[in-house]
Order: C-alpha cells, then structure tokens, then sequence
C-alpha cells in the first residue's frame, strides 16, 4: 500500500504580486517512475491580448501572453530558479535556454 499526493507539495506567492507557483510530484506520462511540476498561477488581468479577456470567454484560437517586463523580471528568474531545481533534466533545460538567450 502506497500514498499518493493529490494536492500541491509547495505554494510559493511572490510578495507584491498576485502569481503564485505550485509544485506537485505526479506520475510520468510515459516512463515508470515521478516527476516534478511547476505551475504557474496568475490573474487574467496580467495576460495581455488584442481585447480585454475579462468577463468574456475567448474565442478559439485567439492569442494573449504574459508579457515580462522590468516590473516582473525578478519574479520571472525565481520562477526559472525553482524549475531548474525540481530535477538534473529540469536544470538541464534551464541551461540550455540560458546558452540560447547569451548567444
């Protein structure tokens, strides 16, 4: 008999900001074994699109982004942080986006 987690192990609010990341261990999708997640929660009001997406619901395919900015840059990198330390393969991608963004 085993116990599996069903709710997040670690909700981190980043103070001044209403973004809150979750990590949680869930099973591989196609290997045998866990793996760690990293989700990001945000308020609609911080993704940017063409229309306001408040109080409506988007129409298919329509596009809106989370735009970094000075304001939130520092948020961003902690957000990098924690991914690049849940697992080596995690970390590994971290660097690799790093290497593609300083070349």
């Amino acid at each position: 008999e085993y116990t599996q987690v069903k709710y997040p192990l670690l909700i981190h609010k980043f103070n001044g900001y209403e973004i809150v990341t979750e990590i949680k261990i869930t099973e591989k999708q196609y290997a045998v074994g866990t793996q760690p997640m990293l989700y990001l929660c945000f308020p609609i009001t911080e993704l940017k699109a063409k229309i306001s997406l408040i109080g409506r619901t988007a129409e298919t395919k329509e596009i809106a982004y989370f735009e970094i900015t000075k304001n939130n840059i520092k948020v961003f990198l902690e957000i990098l942080k924690m991914f690049g330390t849940l697992s080596n393969n995690h970390k590994h991608d971290i660097l690799q986006i790093i290497n593609m963004i300083l070349v």
